[in-house]
């Protein structure tokens, strides 16, 4: 997948650095998928609730939208590290259950059933 990635990468550009394809048309791409990604985090925001999915939402959402207003390519950056701030921030949900169960919430070891007890 890395090698398809990469091909894509060098193709799209070459294409650009060649002058075959504006960088105009790369930042509109790049802008849409943005706000696809937004648009698809407010969706599982409507189903989890989760206050995290709606403020990264939000921020992939205005990146894409700043970037094709200006044509330009530093609003996505910016919208992407603000996004990994919020998740290093601990906004966006924990995993689910192995077992598919979304109302059994997730133990960790400060949530232990046995408490504090020492053998």
């Amino acid at each position: 997948m890395k090698w398809v990635i990469g091909g894509l990468l060098l193709g799209v550009g070459g294409a650009v650095y060649s002058g075959r394809v504006p960088m105009s048309w790369v930042v509109y791409s790049f802008a849409l998928m943005f706000v696809f990604w937004g648009l698809a985090l407010f969706f599982a925001y409507s189903r989890s609730k989760h206050h995290g999915l709606l403020l990264l939402g939000l921020t992939f959402s205005a990146a894409g939208i700043a970037a094709a207003a200006m044509t330009e390519w530093w609003p996505l950056v910016a919208g992407f590290a603000i996004a990994w701030v919020l998740r290093a921030m601990g906004m966006d949900p924990p995993p689910e259950e192995i077992s598919g169960d979304k109302s059994a919430p997730v133990q960790t070891q400060a949530q232990s059933p046995e408490g504090d007890k020492k053998v």
